[in-house]
């Protein structure tokens, strides 16, 4: 069986570090980031330092690499970013590296969205599939920009595109949960793994957002469609990891 060529973008940050190291034999990855990973990088992996918002980056580094799967984390993860910072990694990023995939035969792109395209919701709503976006912050409007990008891609360039609506994302030993929002919208970085890999792996898909979080007792996102349609086993649940006390729920 041939191996995949994975293309990793944000391969230094939280998520893409936990998912290189928990596939690295499964895949042949392609790493990419402003900022060369702090862990090891063995052959055959490659890693190339590149700044996909520059014009043509994104096109040299797929010519260079030639994967057959896409998994796009890179971009600024915070709520609260400006817009200045935002617009370069968050917008250019995925404008120029999807005008560069949709001219090559990769099989399969994987965007990092964020739950903050529906932020906008009252917390005490689950958010099911087809709801309108609701972002709460301009970091979320990016996100909801990556998501139409993708659609765009996929249906007027036979694209084959996943946008993945990632929570909490937070090991099991982080003390970073705080609120009843916090626990029901925790990914682990197991079932990150199994998502990411699960969106990779799908058959027959045009475009899909499918929703990242663990299996929650109380869940901000309804997972049923995600389960169906990736093939998506979440086992991991915050409520029995952490073990929140009476007073979360106040």
């Amino acid at each position: 069986m041939t191996v995949k060529k994975i293309l990793l973008t944000g391969a230094s940050g939280r998520i893409g570090r936990t998912y290189f190291k928990a596939m690295c034999n499964t895949y042949d990855f392609i790493l990419t980031d402003l900022n060369r990973p702090d862990y090891e990088i063995n052959s055959p992996h490659l890693f190339f330092q590149a700044d996909l918002s520059k014009p043509n980056a994104a096109e040299a580094l797929l010519n260079a690499s030639e994967p057959d799967a896409i998994v796009h984390l890179a971009g600024i993860p915070h709520a609260d970013a400006p817009f200045e910072q935002l617009l370069p990694a968050n917008i250019l990023s995925i404008t120029w590296l999807l005008e560069a995939v949709a001219a090559t035969s990769c099989q399969r792109f994987v965007f990092a969205s964020s739950a903050q395209t529906i932020e906008g919701y009252p917390v005490d709503i689950q958010i099911h599939p087809g709801l309108p976006v609701a972002p709460a912050n301009i970091y979320g409007v990016t996100k909801c920009y990556g998501e139409a990008l993708c659609s765009f891609y996929a249906t007027q360039h036979g694209l084959s595109c996943v946008a993945l609506r990632i929570g909490a994302f937070e090991p099991k030993d982080a003390d970073a949960l705080k609120t009843a929002r916090d626990y029901s919208a925790w990914l682990s970085p197991q079932d990150a793994v199994s998502l990411i890999t699960s969106a990779i792996e799908a058959a027959d898909i045009t475009f899909f957002v499918g929703y990242g979080i663990s299996d929650n007792r109380f869940k901000r996102f309804d997972l049923s469609h995600t389960r169906k349609v990736l093939g998506y086993h979440p086992v991991d649940d915050a409520f029995r990891e952490f073990k929140p006390g009476p007073d979360l729920f106040k």
